[in-house]
C-alpha cells in the first residue's frame, strides 16, 4: 500500500504507472472511509493482518488474488475518472478470455447482499466482471488535485476465510497463474490505450519515500485506526 501511495504521487507529478502484485500473506484491506471496528465483528476476519487503503470500497481479503494499482495524472484521468474503471475492466475481461475464461459486466443496478457493509466482493456494481453472478473483479478509487490511484483486485480462488466468495478457479475450474495474466493485461493495456510501457523498479529515492509512507501511514496503528 505504501507503494502505491507512490503512484499516487507520481500520478501528480504527471507520470503514469501500473503495477501487479501479489500477497505474502492473507490480509485484509478496508476500504480508506471504513470503521476498523467492522473487523471486530468479524469471527473469520479479525485475526488476520490487516492495512487501511488509500482507495475507498470496502474491505478486500487478498488471498489468492491478483492485485493491481494504476496512478493516473488527473489531466489524463479526465473529471469523470470513474471510467477508468470500466476501461480497466475491459482489458481484464478481454486478458481473461485469451485465458479461456468468459466473464461479464453484471449489468445490474447496485446491489449490496453483506449486511455487515465490509467486503467488497458482496458489493455489486455495474462495471464489476463476474461469472455467474459472482464477482471476480472489481475497483476503487481515490482521487485527489491533480492524480488518482486506482486499485483492483482479481480473484483468482477462493479464500478459506471468505468462503461465500467463490473465485475464478471454482466458477470456470481454470488456475490462473499471475504472472502470466498480469503479463497479458499490460499487453491488451498497450494495444487498447494506446500506452507504451516500460517495466522498471524503484529509485533509491522512491523507495525512500515509500519506506516514508509505511512508517507515517500503513504500519502506523494509530493511522490505520482513525476511523
Amino acid at each position: 500500500m505504501a507503494s502505491d501511495e507512490l503512484l499516487l504521487e507520481l500520478a501528480e507529478e504527471g507520470i503514469c504507472s501500473l503495477r501487479f502484485y501479489t500477497w505474502a500473506e492473507p490480509t485484509v484491506s478496508l476500504g480508506y472511509f471504513q470503521p476498523s471496528s467492522l473487523l471486530a465483528n468479524s469471527k473469520e476476519l479479525k485475526t488476520l493482518p490487516w492495512v487501511r487503503r488509500a482507495t475507498g470500497g470496502e474491505a478486500l481479503v487478498h488471498h489468492h488474488e491478483l492485485t493491481y494499482a494504476l496512478g493516473l495524472p488527473l489531466i489524463i484521468a479526465g473529471q469523470k475518472s470513474t471510467l477508468w474503471q470500466e476501461k480497466m475492466h475491459l482489458v481484464i475481461q478481454k486478458s481473461l478470455l485469451l485465458l479461456g475464461v468468459s466473464l461479464s459486466e453484471i449489468n445490474l443496478p447496485e446491489q449490496r447482499n453483506d449486511p455487515s457493509n465490509l467486503l467488497c466482493f458482496h458489493h455489486h456494481a455495474p462495471q464489476d466482471l463476474i461469472i455467474n453472478r459472482h464477482k471476480v473483479v472489481g475497483s476503487a478509487q481515490r482521487k485527489k488535485k491533480r492524480g488518482v490511484i486506482q486499485h483492483g483486485g482479481i480473484l483468482l480462488a477462493q479464500s478459506i476465510y471468505t468462503p461465500s466468495l467463490p473465485g475464478i478457479l471454482e466458477l470456470s475450474g481454470i488456475k490462473l497463474c499471475p504472472e502470466k495474466l498480469s503479463s497479458i493485461i499490460v499487453n491488451e493495456s498497450r494495444d487498447a490505450l494506446g500506452w507504451a510501457f516500460k517495466a522498471s523498479v524503484w529509485s533509491p529515492e522512491e523507495e525512500a519515500r515509500i519506506q516514508h509512507f509505511m512508517k507515517h501511514r500503513y504500519a502506523d496503528a494509530g493511522w490505520n485506526n482513525k476511523r
